[in-house]
This record gives structure tokens, C-alpha cells and sequence, in this order.
């Protein structure tokens, strides 16, 4: 193991303060973490510092032994994300005071980092990057090749388009660094335990109550499971879904290599999946391989420090590269070998908070290899969010009830993982979808969309249709106009002009029957849905913070029966909630996602279509906007939602799953005149921007309250029982929100937006792009933006006094029109978002 960790300093350090086993393991404690790396010894010492007494860190074998101590250390300030970003680039400002406050040599080298782009596709991904990192506070800059030769003399920049240099990361010593956060939660309070596995947790009535180890059971308040890539096995005890696996992660050491010095950066060759750093004279070289090779944890050893065997063939693509761009390392040769077990996820996001199964149940796990990077900033929100009651930042992109439960199953897992590793250092093109562990869950419509030519694409896990000829997903990525544009501008139209098809079968059905299906619903949602049979109700689901954590419509079946729909993304987080509040209570909540399809008929002639199909009457008063109703269509019966996430008429059909292939077959055939096309999920994406209709997950999520996301409509705050976050709510002043929601369109109508692009007023960021898309009926990029009240009068905007904005893409700032409403028909109906 050579240096990455030393156990005879870990001893010399605090080892008499740290009771091995069962040795007075107390029967009660206030939370439990379990797992004794980085991550889990930051959980618990922010939570320490949080003012959270009793918390017990649990540690199988000893600290460091699991992941931990085979890691690189790499350290980064910025990530893809504003979010990400504001993660990793506090654990960069933790380790810079780590040695000062613990006593202890973490090694820590700010030499920087360079990310090197071989591919114009690169170089812009690099030039977001900037962006995103220069406006969240990170020092970043876009560099020539001239400039990485300065930079790494021993190295070849032969094919190297252009670089992005962080001046301020670098890498530390990772187990150092995690015996030191260790050591300050251990004075901070916190109970450490080394020899101590827990084997379960112990759960009832759906709470977490505790755990189980090889010394007995330990009653708790809460359980945070840490345990990097054993914590899918530890969390199915209780019945919570974790999607992680394990897989080889190798890196090897050189001998000594004049020019190795500290002050080199670290260099990611993403391109070619690797990464260098140097090591006391000598190059560390890691590799993220396209080709991942997976691991079931019932091949790794539970001792602790666990390796594989060499394979110098799976490794020699990656070696051949690094010696072809460092020179100096093929005739130094390598010293040593080291391949061990990481834990990897399905979208390659980490795993954090309260799961949906298991109340009182947090996990913080899946890190993807980036668990020094995170550490410390997964401690602190982690901490927040517990003292809080709900999370304290943007983290739609790691909560861990993002994933469809089938996706923590071991086969699906395995083929994914051969993917995900490599996955790191792969493009990160804007609307990337994986090819692995794909056709697993299908719509009724599945086979029909493929034979009218959906090019098909996944969320968490299901297909859905993207849009229809035209080139393949993988031959359409860019940053700048996709493949695709010419294939969703003509659905983008139809929905428009004529009518199209949309398959929405994902979308997330619940039904809710019972004497209390009223009470329920009411004390979900912010609306009052106590309405007439047959009435639907855009409405939110909050936190008891008031942050938004799900949106969509509750229609009244029957006076003791709902039916909610929610996006298909959160349909975890939508049963999760809904159970848990349905517990003591005379109401049942029943998954019918997959029992119903759901088609939708959206566009100018969608009335007409439904005529040619349905016998019923489709007049304005015979199914008005926001009202369902049971209709004869094609061949059978279906039930009808007039209602549009498009900004056209429209209306949902939501036929049993049977007869779902007739109902469209018949709504196709009968459209043939009026020229119906089918439609995907990119065009629904463009025209509900174009709208400026929340997306949740992008526009709205858990840090946001209604009213600052413009949603204050929704919110019924006097009706009888109240609703989860009401009275956060109530302390709120609608008049003065947080933020403004915007809509923005870009001037220059070649340009393109992702998201988190930065909007600027005489250069000066005044708030961001939340999601972007292009407005076909506009002809040119639109999105959604958030302001800062005390820069921006919105009240100006649209008027004479309105003032000149721009939004910054790649390091360019193209000037922008901003609004108070939506670009497109702001007469609109507000609808599901």
C-alpha cells in the first residue's frame, strides 16, 4: 500500500481514543453513520459542527479501508454544474485549512489542473466549463498549446486543440486527509467505532430505527449509510433502492522521471481517459477506460484494502496514450500497479439524501470516483439538509430518489457499470444518452414508435421516443445545433400549427382511493383540489421548508378518488412521498404508471383529430380546458385530460396499456389529412420553453419556493388542514421573493443554449439560465432565467426603461431580450410544468 495510508499514525494519533469492536458501543444513539471514509467522517463532523450531539461513526474495518485509501487525491474547485460546482469547490477551501485545524500533514500540492481537448466537440465543452467555473468564483482559463507546453515541459501537445487551466486545485494525500476529518469529528464529539459491522438496519413502519452489528443491535433517530460500494446491499435490508456498483479503477506509478516535479498540474488527457499527476519525482497515471470492467461486491474482499490482480492488457490503450503524450514515462517504466473497487451510479451523479422507502434512512454513497473532490461538501449540505428537514441546495442532480427502483438491480447494474466508469472522461454532450442496459422498460407504445422511427433515448431507465428520423442520438450531439434540429423543428411545428402525436406513457400515474384520499391529497399539495368530479389541478408538492420538491396535476376521479401525474423522473419521489403520508390513514396509493398509457394530442387540430377517432362530443363545453372525462376512442375507452405541457390545445388519453397500440394506430391513421406527424420529448422540451413553462429538476426544485419560481398561483393558503410547508409558506412575503423567474431569448438566432449560462447587464452577472432550448416558432434559443430582484427591475422589463441584457456563451456574450412573460401566446394557460 506504500504511502497512500499509514495505520501506525492513524494509532499515534487518536488509536486510544478509539475502541475497536463491540468495546462500550453505546445500545442508544442520535444518528448513525455508517462507513469510516472521507465521506462518512465528514458527515459526521459537519454534523458535530451543525450542533447535532450523539452521532456515532460506524467503521466495519478500519478508517480509510474502503475506498478511501486507494484514491488519487485529486482535488477540483469547479464540476459541470453551478450546483456541482459549489460542492466541490468548498471541499477545496476545507482542505486548505485541514492541516491547520487537525494537526495533521495532508500533503495537500495547489499546483493546478489542465484539461487538454484533442476534438472541437471538447474544446466547446471546455469553453462551458470556463463559464460555469469563472461565474461560480473559480479561477479558470481556456489555454493554447504553447501554453500547456509551459505549463507540462516533459509533455507532447501533438493534437492538442486548446486547455482549460485551473490554477487553484490539485492533490492531497486521501487518507491522510480522511484520518485528519476523522480526528476533528472525534473532538468535535462524534463516537468513533473501528471493527464494527453493521449488518442491517433496523427499520420499522417504514422509519429507519437503528442498525444491526457483529456486537448487537443500536437503537437511533436517524441511520446515514457512508459505506461506499457495499451500501446497495446494507440499504436493501430495509427495503431502500441504492443504484451503485463496483468497478476496477486502476492507476499506476512510474519510476523516477526527471521533470516530475510537485508544481506540475494535474493533467487530464480526457480524450483518452486518463489522468497524470505527480508523485515524489515520479507520475501517477489513472485511467476512466470506455470499456469498464464491473464488479459484484461478492468478489471483493470485506477485510478492508482490497485489490484485484493485475491486468496489464485491459490498461495498455491507456498506457500507450500517456507514454505517446509524456515521452518520459514509457522508458522510465512503472513501480507499481494498483487496481481496487469504486462505486459507480447510472448517470455517473452521486447518491445523496433521505431515501424514499425508509423514512429517517440518508445515504450518501455512488461517489463515481470523485469522493475527494465531494467529501467535504457532501458533509456540510448533508448536515444542512438534515437540520433543516429538506436540502439547502440544488441537488435534483444527486437525490437519491431520482432512479426508478429497478435500477439498483444487480444485471442492470453490471451492464450499465461497463459504461459508467469511462463516463468521467467521456464528452458530456448536452442531451447524452447511455448505450448500455437499454430496451429494459418499454411503453405499450414501444414497438409502434419504433416502426414510425422514434430514435429512442432514456429516463431512469424507460424509453421514450426523442424525435423521428433523422440521424441517431450519437450522430446528433453538439453544443452547437444538434443532428436533430431539423427533425424537431418540423414536430416542433406540427404541434404548433397542426397537430401532433406525443407518446407520454412515462409520465408518472398514481392513483390515491379511499375515505381520506382528500385529506391526503390536500395535505400533499399546495392547491385545493377539493373541486368537482372531473376537474384538474396543476399544483406543487413542497418540502416543510416550503422548497418545491415535486410539481404536477391532481385530477378528481370520484369523490373518494384521485389520480395524480407527475414527471416520469420523480416517480420514486412521488410513491415515496405519497406512502409515507398515506401511513395511518383510510387511503391507498397505487402505482398505475405502467397500467395506463398516456398519448398525447396536442395542437391547433387536435380537436378535430379526436372527432375523426370518438364519437363524443369534444366542444369547449362539453370538456373545457383543465377537465377530464371517460370518452369512446378508436376501438375502445380511454380517459381524457384536456390539458397541454406544449402551449397549444390539447389533451392527454390515458387508455389501459392494452389497448394503447389501437388507440394510436386509429389517431394516426385518422391524421393522415390533416398532417399529423409523431412527435418526441426534444420537441415537447422546446415548446414548453418557448412557453415558459417550468421543468422540474432545471427551473424548480427543492431550494425554490413558489413564489420565486413564479408559481405562486398555485398555492391555496388558507385551505382547511393546511399542506406540507404551509407555514414556511406563510413566513414568506410573495411581494419580495428571492429570485425572479424570467424568460430569455438570444438576439442571434445561430446561437445555443444548455443551461447555467450566466445573464449579463453591462457585464455584470445579474442571474442565470436555469434551461435553455430552441424556440423553433421564434427562430432563435430560449430559456428560463433567474434574476437577482436587487439587480434587475422586472417591473422594467418589456418597456422603454427595459435594459440591454446579454447571456454568456462559450466566453461569448450574446446579447439577449429578457421578459416578465413568455415569448410565445403570453395569454397562455398555465399547465403542468
Amino acid at each position: 500500500m506504500d504511502r497512500l495510508v499509514d495505520r501506525s499514525l492513524s494509532a499515534s494519533v487518536f488509536a486510544a481514543e478509539l475502541p475497536r469492536g463491540g468495546e462500550g458501543l453505546p445500545g442508544r444513539v442520535g444518528t448513525i453513520v455508517v462507513g469510516g471514509g472521507i465521506v462518512g467522517a465528514s458527515i459526521a463532523l459537519h454534523l458535530a459542527e451543525a450542533g447535532v450531539d450523539d452521532v456515532l461513526l460506524l467503521e466495519r474495518g478500519v478508517l480509510t479501508s474502503g475506498t478511501t485509501w486507494h484514491a488519487a487525491g485529486l482535488v477540483a474547485g469547479a464540476r459541470g454544474s453551478r450546483a456541482m460546482t459549489g460542492l466541490s469547490s468548498y471541499g477545496l477551501d476545507f482542505y486548505g485549512e485541514l492541516e491547520s485545524r487537525s494537526g495533521l500533514d495532508v500533503s495537500l500540492t495547489r499546483s493546478g489542473s489542465l484539461s487538454i481537448a484533442r476534438q472541437p466537440g471538447r474544446v466547446d465543452e471546455l469553453a462551458y466549463a470556463r463559464d460555469v467555473a469563472v461565474r461560480s468564483g473559480i479561477a479558470a482559463h481556456l489555454v493554447d498549446a504553447d501554453e500547456v507546453a509551459r505549463l507540462w515541459p516533459i509533455a507532447s501537445t501533438e493534437g492538442v486543440l486548446a486547455a482549460l487551466h485551473f490554477p487553484n486545485d490539485g492533490y492531497l494525500n486521501p487518507g491522510w486527509a480522511a484520518l485528519a476529518i476523522a480526528k476533528l469529528a472525534h473532538g468535535a464529539g462524534v463516537t468513533i467505532r473501528e471493527g464494527a459491522a453493521v449488518t442491517a438496519i433496523a427499520h420499522d413502519a417504514g422509519r429507519a430505527t437503528g442498525v444491526v452489528t457483529d456486537h448487537g443491535t443500536i437503537t437511533a433517530d436517524r441511520v446515514i449509510i457512508a459505506g461506499g460500494l457495499w451500501s446497495r446491499d446494507l440499504a436493501r435490508t430495509a427495503g431502500a433502492s441504492l443504484p451503485l456498483y463496483a468497478a476496477e479503477h486502476v492507476h499506476v506509478r512510474s519510476n523516477p522521471i526527471d521533470g516530475a516535479v510537485p508544481t506540475l498540474p494535474v493533467l487530464r488527457d480526457v480524450d483518452h481517459s486518463y489522468y497524470i499527476r505527480p508523485e515524489a519525482g515520479r507520475l501517477l497515471v489513472g485511467a476512466f477506460e470506455p470499456q469498464g470492467i464491473p464488479r459484484g461486491v461478492e468478489t471483493i474482499s470485506t477485510e478492508g484494502f482490497a485489490t484485484f490482480p493485475d491486468d496489464g492488457d485491459h490498461f495498455a490503450p491507456v498506457r500507450t496514450a500517456a507514454e505517446r503524450a509524456v515521452p518520459a514515462l514509457g522508458p522510465a517504466g512503472y513501480d507499481r500497479f494498483l487496481t481496487a473497487p469504486e462505486s459507480f451510479t447510472p448517470d455517473t451523479a452521486f447518491l445523496m439524501g433521505e431515501t424514499a422507502e425508509v423514512e429517517n434512512l440518508f445515504v450518501a454513497a455512488g461517489l463515481n470516483s470523485q469522493g475527494i473532490i465531494y467529501g467535504p461538501g457532501i458533509g456540510r449540505e448533508l448536515a444542512r439538509w438534515i437540520v433543516a428537514g429538506s436540502p439547502q441546495f440544488d441537488s435534483a442532480g444527486v437525490d437519491v430518489r431520482r432512479f426508478s427502483r429497478h435500477q439498483s438491480n444487480r444485471r442492470y447494474l453490471h451492464a450499465r457499470t461497463v459504461e459508467s466508469l469511462g463516463r468521467l472522461y467521456a464528452m458530456h454532450w448536452p442531451g447524452y444518452q447511455s448505450p448500455t442496459a437499454r430496451d429494459v422498460r418499454r411503453t405499450p407504445l414501444h414497438a409502434r414508435l419504433a416502426e414510425l422511427g422514434a430514435r429512442f433515448g432514456e429516463v431512469n431507465g424507460g424509453e421514450r421516443a426523442l424525435w423521428y428520423g433523422g440521424p441517431t442520438p450519437d450522430e446528433s450531439y453538439s453544443y452547437r445545433r444538434p443532428g436533430s434540429f431539423d427533425q424537431v423543428a418540423a414536430e416542433h411545428r406540427a404541434a404548433r400549427e397542426g397537430v401532433g402525436l406525443f407518446d407520454l406513457s412515462p409520465f408518472t400515474k398514481v392513483e390515491i382511493a379511499g375515505p381520506d384520499a382528500l385529506a391526503l391529497v390536500q395535505r400533499a399539495v399546495t392547491s385545493d383540489v377539493d373541486v368537482a368530479v372531473g376537474q384538474a389541478v396543476y399544483t406543487l408538492f413542497l418540502n416543510r421548508t416550503g422548497g418545491i420538491e415535486l410539481d404536477g396535476t391532481v385530477t378528481r376521479l370520484a369523490a373518494d378518488r384521485f389520480l395524480v401525474v407527475t414527471p416520469s423522473f420523480s416517480h420514486h419521489a412521488t410513491l415515496g412521498l405519497l406512502r409515507r403520508l398515506a401511513r395511518g390513514t383510510a387511503a391507498v396509493v397505487t402505482d398505475v404508471t405502467a397500467a395506463f398509457a398516456t398519448i398525447g394530442v396536442m395542437g391547433p387540430l387536435s380537436r378535430e383529430l379526436l372527432r375523426r377517432v370518438s364519437p363524443d362530443d369534444w366542444s369547449d363545453a362539453a370538456q373545457p380546458y383543465q377537465s377530464g372525462r371517460e370518452v369512446e376512442v378508436a376501438d375502445g375507452f380511454a380517459y381524457s385530460l384536456r390539458i397541454s405541457f406544449v402551449g397549444e390545445l390539447g389533451y392527454e388519453l390515458y387508455p389501459s396499456a392494452d389497448l394503447a397500440v389501437n388507440v394510436l394506430d386509429a389517431l394516426w391513421e385518422a391524421g393522415q389529412e390533416l398532417g399529423v406527424r409523431m412527435a418526441g420529448y426534444q420537441a415537447l422540451d422546446t415548446l414548453r420553453s418557448e412557453k415558459g413553462y417550468r421543468h422540474l429538476g432545471h427551473d424548480i426544485g427543492p431550494s425554490d419556493d413558489p413564489y420565486a419560481a413564479g408559481l405562486g398561483f398555485t398555492v391555496a393558503l388558507d385551505k382547511p388542514g393546511g399542506f406540507v410547508g404551509r407555514d414556511a409558506l406563510a413566513a414568506l412575503d410573495p411581494r419580495a421573493p428571492k429570485h425572479r423567474t424570467v424568460s430569455v431569448a438570444l438576439d442571434d438566432p445561430e446561437m445555443m443554449l444548455v443551461h447555467d449560462e450566466a445573464l449579463l447587464r453591462d457585464g455584470v452577472e445579474v442571474g442565470r439560465l436555469t434551461s435553455g432550448a430552441y424556440g423553433h416558432t421564434l427562430g432563435r434559443a430560449v430559456g428560463i432565467a433567474i434574476v437577482d430582484p436587487a439587480l434587475v427591475d422586472v417591473a422594467t422589463l418589456g418597456t422603454d426603461e427595459s435594459p440591454d441584457f446579454a447571456v454568456e456563451c462559450r466566453g461569448i456574450a450574446v446579447p439577449a431580450t429578457v421578459s416578465r412573460r413568455p415569448f410565445y401566446d403570453p395569454r397562455g394557460e398555465r399547465l403542468r410544468g
